[in-house]
């Protein structure tokens, strides 16, 4: 446990080892790195007692030790009067430089494998059969390359599952029949690779489209797989005839056997294209805003409590209408949570204000315009939840006189 040497000091002996072991130790910016162990009849230190330099490393008896320590003076000495000990130092060095240069251009040689992503564990395995420290560093590195390789795995696994998901949410509508009455558009991002948030929509016949925003407790892959279950049960149980019974069947699928205890909010609406009416449930979910054409905005309150908390509950079904110009805008948690460097929340006030500016434009101009004043306020913080928006202005059909 005693340090023989110190990285950084200039000390005027080097040691030859008779008996016991060294550790050798160097220091870096995470602290001290074991680069050896190095037992008789090792010499260490004589570069620094030869030149006068600072130590390149600190020396710590592993167990008790035995030295014979050489003054720089006497080891001058004696290479002077016995040449064949300065050359056997010089070779100890020229030995010590070639395996370095040698490992050295394995290690350069495998690096920049790793980067082309051609890397091959066996090409460090001679390096690995080596003894001393070398083969500890070559080690360290395979262990690194190993690690890096397997990250690469995953965050090529969650690029994939990023694709799937973003496969899965709705193209956007083609404005064209029944559907030319609404003018519609969405947007999710998640905080992570994949996100719990997901919207959706989809014509239930030819004059009802139905409308979802929904967001999954957590975040990451838990999250994900849950959302695609929610979006699968939501869109698979619609069926339009009872909207009641359907959400009340959704919720207890999603609730039954729910070991991870996760759960999803959502606001679900049937609108009828020629009438205007928009049937809901919001389960739990942000109550989503009706801005008037003539000005004022209005919210959505929840109906029930959020799907998959208990398989019994019953789900309360409330309607209202959309006028020419309406504009229903759904949006999930991630926005009026959305934090600022200084912690400062969004919040619904900005949001809100951020609607009456938008007020009037079209679908996609007045999600852009959210979803920019979330991020101007973020100002670069770290986005904490999944982000979605959804905006339906209700154009009306021309027909149709209420």
């Amino acid at each position: 446990g005693e340090t023989g040497m110190e990285e950084g000091r200039v000390s005027a002996f080097a040691d030859v080892i008779l008996a016991g072991e060294v550790d050798i130790f160097v220091q870096t910016p995470a602290g001290q790195v074991h680069v050896a162990t190095v037992g008789p009849p090792h010499l260490v230190g004589e570069l620094g007692a030869i030149a006068a330099t600072p130590r390149s490393a600190t020396v710590v008896a592993k167990n008790p030790l035995s030295v014979l320590r050489i003054q720089r003076d006497s080891l001058m000495s004696l290479t002077r009067e016995h040449p064949p000990i300065g050359v056997a130092i010089i070779a100890e060095l020229g030995q010590r430089l070639h395996g370095m240069n040698r490992s050295l251009a394995y290690l350069t040689y495998a690096a920049n494998a790793l980067g082309r992503d051609e890397y091959d564990p066996e090409m460090l395995q001679e390096l690995l059969r080596q003894p001393g420290e070398l083969a500890n560093f070559a080690r360290a590195f395979a262990n690194m390359a190993a690690e890096l390789e397997a990250k690469q795995r995953r965050r090529d696994e969650m690029q994939a599952a990023a694709t799937i998901q973003n496969s899965i949410l709705p193209r956007p509508l083609v404005r064209e029949g029944a559907l030319a009455a609404i003018d519609l558009h969405a947007e999710m991002h998640p905080a992570r690779e994949i996100g719990g948030d997901f919207y959706d929509y989809f014509l239930l016949d030819d004059d009802r489209l139905a409308v979802t925003v929904a967001d999954v407790s957590g975040k990451g892959i838990p999250a994900a797989l849950f959302m695609a279950v929610s979006r699968t049960v939501l869109r698979g149980g619609e069926r339009g005839e009872d909207m009641a019974a359907d959400m009340a069947s959704a919720n207890r699928l999603l609730a039954t056997e729910n070991a991870a205890a996760m759960f999803v909010t959502a606001f679900h609406g049937v609108l009828d294209l020629k009438t205007g009416v928009l049937r809901f449930c919001n389960a739990g979910h942000n109550p989503p805003y009706l801005l008037r054409a003539g000005g004022g905005r209005e919210t959505l309150k929840a109906t029930g409590i959020p799907f998959g908390v208990d398989e019994d509950m019953p789900y309360r079904i409330a309607e209202t209408r959309l006028g020419s110009g309406d504009t229903l805008f759904l949006y999930s948690d991630g926005i009026t949570e959305a934090f600022n460097p200084a912690a400062e929340e969004f919040g619904t006030a900005r949001l809100e204000a951020a609607l009456d500016a938008g007020a009037g434009k079209e679908a996609a101009a007045l999600v852009a315009d959210v979803l920019a004043a979330t991020a101007g306020f973020a100002a670069g913080a770290e986005q904490s939840d999944d982000i979605t928006a959804l905006a339906l202005v209700y154009r009306g059909q021309p027909s149709f006189r209420p």
